[in-house]
């Protein structure tokens, strides 16, 4: 792509506070009009690249673009950003017209402009009947609809969400994940979200940059990172995986990994991965069936033995913790309630089941989990 084509670049860009690399030597593209999230544990650096984005911190060393321009060493107020944070930061004494016109009063931009373009960010967020409320009458998913209104009432090139849904519960949560995305679509404007909540990631985002230790380990659409992690950091923060290691051998040109009698783990491409190498495999837990003893897996399945250790009943899904010895390890098995009338017909602790999935679930993974090369993701 074409620097035009980028609402934001960031470009070898470094963040040290002493000693401490926050964010190390990062290069990394986010499109205009995408919903783009920065996504990863405490400490990672997502919310100090998106203080540098806003203007907030100075990187140390590289260069930040915002739509072609380097703006590393511009102050805020002229940058075209504008950032939502969890706790609102809305004036307790101005009522919320008020507090979403602020930002274009301080422009001096005329009394009619400034009434209908408050009037149409109140109604893009569904508060428009409530303009003369103060925020202390609002609930918190109000709240932070009207800081929403705020930032876009400015038309900013790019709007940066620092965990804006944080404070509020899950129910909400979720509720203002869906109105986000849909805000999202109205206004075409891009978006950068941090977070550490994986599914609040994939719920909204258009793509997602998995940070580690100031790096990005991986950046990819949501269903690429679940379906295709590309490090073992990315398959177990992004949802649950089970890992399994082995020395690889051959049968029928496919890589099997062998466990003893009848128990087996299949992966494509062995030329890839010459017989006697060890290589390192995820999958995830609702790829996996349950099998009583006497029943017959596929023949192209993989197929190990195990015993349940314990039994989680969710409602829609049952999470069973299954003992596998042939690794001396522990598998996480998800399956639906699909065919479940009550707690008589699930797994009990102590049954003894053979775990199978095809082949085609497993996901080679690199035999280091170290972050990946920092040139430009795109």
């Amino acid at each position: 792509m074409s620097g035009e084509d980028y609402a934001i670049r960031l470009e070898g860009v470094t963040k040290l506070f002493g000693d401490l690399r926050a964010v190390d030597d990062l290069s990394l593209g986010i499109r205009r009009g995408e919903f783009f999230s920065l996504l990863g544990p405490s400490g990672c650096g997502k919310t100090t690249c998106l203080r540098m984005i806003a203007g907030f911190e100075e990187p140390s060393e590289g260069s930040i673009y915002l739509e072609g321009t380097d703006v590393a060493r511009l102050p805020p107020y002229r940058r075209n950003v504008n950032t939502v944070f969890q706790n609102y930061a809305l004036f307790p004494h101005l009522n919320v017209e008020k507090n979403v016109a602020f930002g274009l009063k301080r422009k001096k931009l005329p009394k009619a402009e400034i009434d209908k373009r408050v009037h149409d960010a109140l109604q893009m967020v569904e508060l428009e009947d409530r303009g003369k409320n103060k925020p202390t009458q609002l609930s918190g998913g109000m709240q932070q609809r009207v800081a929403l209104a705020r930032a876009l009432v400015n038309l900013p090139a790019v709007l940066l969400l620092d965990e804006p849904l944080g404070a509020l519960d899950l129910k909400l949560r979720r509720q203002m994940q869906l109105e986000l995305k849909h805000i999202h679509e109205s206004v075409g404007i891009t978006f950068i979200y941090v977070t550490h909540d994986q599914e609040e990631a994939l719920t909204m985002s258009d793509r997602i940059a998995v940070m580690r230790q100031g790096r990005v380990e991986q950046v990819g659409e949501p269903e690429e990172l679940y379906e295709a992690p590309a490090t073992r950091f990315v398959a177990g923060f992004i949802g649950v995986s089970n890992f399994i290691e082995g020395r690889v051998e051959s049968s029928n040109g496919m890589g099997t990994l062998s466990y003893g009698e009848n128990q087996r783990v299949i992966f494509g491409r062995p030329q890839d991965h010459p017989v006697g190498d060890i290589v390192s495999l995820s999958v995830r837990p609702e790829k996996i069936r349950l099998l009583e003893l006497h029943e017959e897996p596929p023949e192209e399945n993989c197929v190990l033995k195990g015993i349940v250790r314990d039994v989680v009943y969710l409602g829609m899904t049952t999470q069973y913790k299954i003992d596998v010895p042939a690794l001396h390890s522990q598998f996480t098995v998800l399956e639906q309630n699909v065919q479940v009338a009550s707690d008589k017909t699930l797994w009990v602790p102590g049954e003894e089941t053979i775990l199978t999935w095809h082949p085609y679930h497993n996901r080679v993974l690199p035999e280091q989990a170290t972050a990946e090369s920092t040139e430009e993701v795109a």
